[in-house]
């Protein structure tokens, strides 16, 4: 199996995008004109073209090589394309009975969505030109939990509907791509290829100034960290700053605090080892975390080993767009 695979599904990713995707299966209806064959219940039907599955009335038919022997069981058919002729095998029929009923062809539409979605996720690959990253981790898969960021989904989907449309309904397959790839530049894909949008594994603005996210949080506890402080970029390329509540207890405004917190960083044995704040009470101000920043703790009740994680990533130019803002001296 290839490493480069499809980034949505082709069920509800797609239906969510166009919700009448299973019409537009890329099958063509094939003319009536049946022959008997000098082989019993054998049929024929000439100038059919490629056909790698056959439908009757809507239902699948059985599919077998072309290798030198006919169908011979019912609903087996077989396309010999060097004849460009179709056989068909089905007892107690005629031909009469088979030009009334309704033959497609097509692929199977599982295998044909599943082509495409494909198709689509190798041709974003070659219009980003950065590399998509795989977050198998549920720990970094956000509220979708999915293996790619929602705007990646998104996009193959759209693709991909786009593409499987195209054949049937052009115009609708122009105005559902450029969802993605408009000619003005404001398609999503666009949007992504000029930086707008941040890949999980990318160094944003945002994650330069830390990302907070819960690790474990007991359900009685109603206080968590409310705001990062940090004047300079940090002071690590990468690191998942552990804070951990060390002594429980209730924070409240006007009252001593009791509740203490502990922090962990990075050493050269792992991530979140090496103790760096120990023991110190949370008091509502900025205070000490690490790599120059200072977190905030909001009024509440803690409980012992609630703890969040604080994701620092960063580079000499992180992607996002140039905003204003103030600087100190």
């Amino acid at each position: 199996m290839s490493r480069f695979t499809a980034f949505c599904n082709d069920t509800t990713d797609l239906q969510a995008i166009v919700s009448d995707i299973d019409r537009y299966d890329r099958k063509r209806v094939l003319q009536p004109n049946w022959k008997a064959t000098s082989t019993t219940n054998l049929y024929q039907l000439n100038n059919t073209g490629h056909i790698s599955q056959l439908y009757m009335d809507g239902a699948e038919m059985i599919g077998i090589a072309d290798s030198g022997s006919a169908p011979s069981s019912d609903n087996q058919f077989q396309s010999a394309e060097l004849d460009d002729v179709l056989f068909f095998y089905l007892a107690g029929t005629s031909v009469t009975e088979l030009n009334s009923s309704v033959f497609e062809a097509g692929q199977d539409w599982h295998s044909l969505k599943n082509t495409v979605c494909k198709e689509q996720a190798d041709r974003m690959r070659s219009y980003l030109n950065r590399p998509i990253y795989k977050r198998g981790n549920t720990t970094y898969q956000g509220a979708s939990a999915r293996d790619y960021d929602f705007i990646i989904i998104r996009i193959n989907a759209i693709l991909a509907c786009a593409d499987l449309i195209r054949s049937q309904d052009p115009d609708r397959a122009d105005m559902i791509e450029q969802m993605a790839l408009s000619p003005d530049g404001t398609g999503l894909l666009d949007k992504l290829k000029k930086k707008e949008y941040v890949m999980w594994n990318e160094t944003s603005f945002r994650s330069e100034s830390g990302v907070i996210s819960e690790v474990s949080v007991n359900a009685s506890s109603t206080g968590y960290i409310e705001d990062i402080k940090l004047n300079t970029p940090p002071l690590t390329a990468y690191d998942e700053v552990r804070v951990v509540i060390s002594t429980a207890g209730t924070f409240s405004v006007g009252s001593a605090s009791t509740v203490k917190y502990d922090v962990f960083v990075k050493d050269n044995t792992g991530l979140k080892t090496s103790k760096v704040v120990d023991g110190e009470t949370i008091t509502g101000d900025y205070q000490s975390l690490a790599y120059g920043a200072r977190i905030r703790f909001q009024a509440g009740v803690y409980t012992l080993n609630d703890e969040w994680a604080v994701t620092f990533q960063s580079a000499e130019i992180p992607i996002g767009q140039v905003k204003s803002g103030q600087i100190y001296r």
